[in-house]
């Protein structure tokens, strides 16, 4: 399996790729039919006028590729391991409704 780990106005920490790489590998351990995985990190410049900081501007995107499936999570937050712990969250979620749909497709218990 291919995972693609890239920054958007923001540099890549190690810290921060081993944290992404750790937390998908616990996710996928259990499905061989994983493609491809790929993984934006972005930062939001805007500037909030009241606080003088950015809020809500670390950005995680995630896009995970199985056979004749696509699933896509974003999450926002004031801190980048923050986002990508509810990115990672949002991608579990539709990991868990897709392998439940899949075990409960008539066609595999023919």
């Amino acid at each position: 399996m291919q995972i693609t780990i890239r920054g958007h106005h923001l540099t890549i920490t190690p810290a921060i790729e081993e944290n992404i790489r750790l937390k998908f590998a616990q996710m996928t351990q259990h499905l061989d039919q994983v493609n491809s995985m790929q993984v934006k990190l972005s930062k939001d410049h805007q500037v909030d006028k009241r606080s003088k900081k950015g809020s809500e501007n670390h950005i995680a995107e995630a896009i995970i590729r199985l056979p004749g499936i696509e699933l896509f999570a974003q999450a926002s937050a004031d801190d980048m391991y923050t986002s990508i712990k509810m990115m990672i969250e949002k991608i579990k979620r539709q990991l868990n409704r897709h392998k439940e749909m899949h075990l409960s497709s008539p066609l595999l218990h023919s």
